[in-house]
């Protein structure tokens, strides 16, 4: 969803910097953090006033911005007053905008079938990423998750799914997910699922040591500039992170 930002906000219209609406944790908004890290997209995180659940004023505020009368955050407003609603059509735009993501047609270097298969690429990947995660939200403790089904996660789900990317890497030369040579929207948003969904939360830290390609390309998608500049920061240090006690550990 794109919208305008409305007349009562438009304070935010004269803003410098990309303002991402969401809570002071990882959740749905990391991968949306990270890719505008790897742009070096300056963005100020907005956070709502008491916490979660957010207030019913907050909503309304939220609302008014992004114009989905159901779910607006994660929420990206841009300093020319677009706004860019749904976590994964957040993730895309920004990946267009930090020319992360394929181009929609074929260009000098490329041919329309060899577009048409990065495209479709890309968006299989992003799936994998969010199978991975609806699953994991399914175990945590804290929210209710059984035991049997947190560890279920931890000794069945977790080595299936990063065995399936693994497979997917090595299959496209074991260096990234999309483009042979260099980073993509795809791969931070598996980058998100595998380390704030899977290695941050489970209790052997080794857990992927099992899929060596998969441990080398987490290393990589850290080592970018951008993104390793994000991790270091005050910004990213004030966010709060899934952990072991996720899974009752």
């Amino acid at each position: 969803t794109i919208s305008t930002a409305s007349s009562l906000f438009t304070p935010n219209l004269k803003m410098t910097t990309a303002k991402l609406y969401y809570y002071p944790a990882t959740g749905k908004a990391n991968q949306i953090r990270l890719a505008l890290a790897a742009s070096n997209i300056e963005f100020e995180d907005v956070f709502p006033q008491g916490g979660f659940p957010p207030s019913q004023e907050q909503v309304l505020q939220w609302r008014e911005i992004g114009g989905n009368t159901t779910t607006n955050v994660p929420m990206l407003e841009t300093p020319n007053g677009k706004v860019y609603t749904q976590s994964t059509a957040v993730l895309r735009a920004v990946g267009r905008m930090g020319n992360l993501i394929p181009k929609s047609s074929s260009n000098e270097n490329t041919t329309e079938d060899e577009n048409d298969d990065l495209l479709y690429l890309t968006d299989k990947i992003i799936a994998d990423a969010e199978d991975f995660r609806t699953i994991a939200y399914k175990s945590f403790v804290p929210w209710g998750a059984t035991k049997e089904t947190a560890d279920k996660f931890i000794n069945e789900d977790v080595p299936l799914h990063f065995g399936n990317f693994e497979r997917q890497l090595v299959e496209n030369g074991g260096i990234y997910f999309v483009w042979k040579d260099r980073l993509s929207v795809a791969d931070i948003a598996l980058y998100d699922a595998v380390v704030n969904f899977g290695t941050n939360r489970v209790p052997a830290e080794d857990c992927i040591d099992g899929f060596p390609k998969l441990k080398e390309w987490k290393s990589r998608v850290e080592s970018n500039p951008g993104i390793a500049s994000y991790l270091k920061s005050d910004q990213f240090d004030k966010i709060s992170k899934f952990d072991k006690a996720t899974l009752g550990y």
